[in-house]
């Protein structure tokens, strides 16, 4: 068995569907796609492509680290008592365990993600 996972975006698995909870919704009303794409066998490291569309939703990363890769789409991100950011096709950037902030998504927006749990 091969230990290599390749990311076809032209041919991912069937997605699972989401939104931002009730609680956490900001503005309009953004859909989720998730792709899940590889993880370890005890499920702490995992990887996958996420879709948005536009809208806003606080993201609460508590534990968990990620490292993300905009692969298409125009969002802001707004940590908590920070300037906005905005981030486009190419970008790439870590949020950290404790992120706290929202995520603005202007233009259906995909990533590229990893996370530790």
């Amino acid at each position: 068995m091969s230990k290599l996972t390749f990311v076809d975006c032209g041919n991912l698995p069937q997605p699972r569907k989401g939104q931002p909870a009730p609680e956490r919704l900001v503005e309009g009303n953004p859909q989720f796609l998730s792709w899940d794409i590889a993880q370890t066998a005890d499920g702490v490291v995992r990887s996958g492509v996420w879709e948005a569309t536009p809208g806003a939703y606080r993201s609460i990363k508590g534990e968990t680290f990620e490292f993300c890769v905009i692969l298409s789409g125009v969002s802001e991100l707004i940590e908590d008592g920070c300037e906005p950011r905005r981030i486009v096709a190419g970008d790439a950037f870590a949020m950290h365990p404790g992120f706290v902030g929202t995520w603005r998504v202007i233009e259906t927006t995909r990533k590229l993600w990893v996370c530790r749990d």
